[in-house]
């Protein structure tokens, strides 16, 4: 690994990585309080500094100070505004010229987060930053997400002004800047790790300071040439690490989304639903040629768990039964519909999975349960970290009351094993025809918040011998 030099960030039992990782995943603590962005600052920043000063906490990490932030981009399409960015600076107490800059992940309970940043992949934009970046374009989302990181100021203590990191970067010079980001933030590092290096000029006079970059978990950024000029820029300081079973990195690389369905195998097998979805999201960003940073990262294997392994162990409780609720939460508002032959018991599975892979496959690989079983005790938070998907379980059983009451028909013609075999697989004319059909719907403009849903019925009076229109058990017709 090519970093910042990391004897003075080891003042803990933690190694380098395990305290930068521990630092990254400290940023949870703003997805939980709701109101104006000012007030959601004011009340992260309470809860890291007690973490920060938590005794049990410094003998695994070592002394951390805030210097800056946090800073927090707040906002949402109803109600009350959650965090949807969050940023904050922290210099290690042995060596002042060290700087760790973290940067949050998604807030999973802000559906904006998810529409607006993870999921705004359809459409790239030129990188904003660097005359020489040539014809590198990064998605949407990753835009919106940089520009808020960018634009975040935090009060300065000694001048009591308002001011970005980048200002107070420009007030503090360091030897060392290491950024580093989980999930979303595993996509936003390496682009404000960019941003912080095409703008030196801004910030760092001397041109001397060392930026390096750890991020975690992270989907692709950008597409092929932002890779590629990425890497020219900052390959050598750069240690991206990722699960080979989680399913955020492998998104939105096309061969890497066409592994997805496959990752738990043999254990767990994907849906139809998953398939589909996985062939549906190929097709959307297949011309963008999107690629991750560092492509060639090796990623660190991993195995199936069982949930109730973890409730089991005080080191994974806390999240294990965030995860649990979560489902729960999820199976309570679908339970009317397990006759229809939705697959729903597939997609939770593998839903657990992918959330188990994401989160604790990554506090098991770090080997950072000790800090993760104090991390909620010390910031003295009384509600759980990891958010619950409050609107999620919601929209999706009013999606299947409609789905019960008026389904949409289409006509795909006499089904053939052939044909059937190549939809299951997302594939060929079938599923063509049903992406066509979605396209049509969804230009007809239907109400907001209002989504097509499409399903096969077999005609069994064409069909004598009684071949259900889709292989498979009967969960997943």
């Amino acid at each position: 690994m090519a970093t910042a030099d990391a004897s003075a960030y080891n003042n803990g039992t933690y190694s380098f990585e395990q305290q930068i990782f521990s630092i990254s995943w400290s940023t949870i603590l703003s997805f939980n309080f709701k109101g104006e962005a000012s007030e959601i600052a004011s009340k992260t920043k309470e809860s890291l500094v007690n973490v920060l000063e938590d005794k049990e906490i410094q003998k695994l990490i070592g002394v951390w100070n805030l210097v800056w932030g946090p800073g927090i981009y707040a906002d949402s399409f109803v109600g009350e505004e959650k965090s949807l960015n969050m940023m904050f600076i922290v210099v290690p107490e042995g060596d002042p010229e060290q700087a760790v800059v973290a940067i949050a992940g998604t807030n999973g309970s802000s559906l904006m987060d998810w529409i607006v940043e993870d999921f705004n992949v359809k459409e790239t934009v030129p990188w904003p930053y660097g005359p020489s970046s040539g014809e590198a374009e990064i998605s949407k989302g990753t835009y919106f997400g940089l520009d808020k990181l960018v634009n975040l100021e935090s009060v300065d203590p000694t001048s009591n002004a308002s001011i970005t990191a980048q200002q107070y970067l420009s007030r503090r010079p360091f030897k060392n800047i290491m950024v580093t980001g989980h999930s979303l933030g595993g996509a936003l590092s390496p682009c404000y790790s960019l941003y912080l290096d095409e703008t030196r000029s801004q910030w760092d006079l001397s041109e001397s300071t060392i930026i390096s970059c750890l991020p975690t978990a992270g989907p692709t950024p950008g597409d092929l040439n932002f890779s590629q000029y990425y890497d020219s820029k900052l390959s050598k300081t750069t240690h991206r690490q990722w699960n080979l079973m989680d399913v955020v990195p492998h998104a939105f690389n096309t061969e890497l989304l066409a592994q997805v369905p496959d990752l738990y195998e043999p254990d767990l097998s994907a849906s139809v639903g998953v398939k589909l979805l996985v062939r549906w999201i190929q097709r959307d960003t297949k011309s963008l040629d999107y690629l991750n940073i560092a492509p060639d990262a090796k990623g660190f294997p991993s195995k199936v768990f069982d949930l109730t392994d973890f409730i089991s162990n005080d080191k994974y409780k806390a999240i294990a039964e965030d995860i649990e609720e979560a489902i729960q939460t999820f199976e309570e508002e679908l339970k009317p519909f397990e006759s229809h032959s939705f697959g729903i018991g597939s997609i939770l599975l593998f839903l657990i999975q992918a959330l188990i892979q994401h989160t604790i496959g990554y506090i098991a690989y770090f080997d950072i349960g000790d800090f993760s079983q104090r991390l909620t005790p010390a910031s003295k938070q009384s509600s759980a970290l990891l958010s619950k998907p409050e609107d999620g379980s919601g929209r999706l059983r009013k999606s299947l009351e409609l789905l019960t009451k008026k389904p949409i028909l289409l006509d795909l013609g006499q089904p053939t094993r052939h044909k059937r075999n190549e939809l299951q697989a997302g594939e060929g004319p079938l599923w063509d025809a049903i992406l066509a059909k979605v396209d049509q719907i969804n230009k007809d403009k239907p109400n907001q918040g209002a989504q097509p849903v499409i399903f096969l019925v077999e005609d069994q009076t064409s069909n004598p011998s009684g071949d259900p229109c889709w292989s498979g058990n009967s969960s997943e017709r």
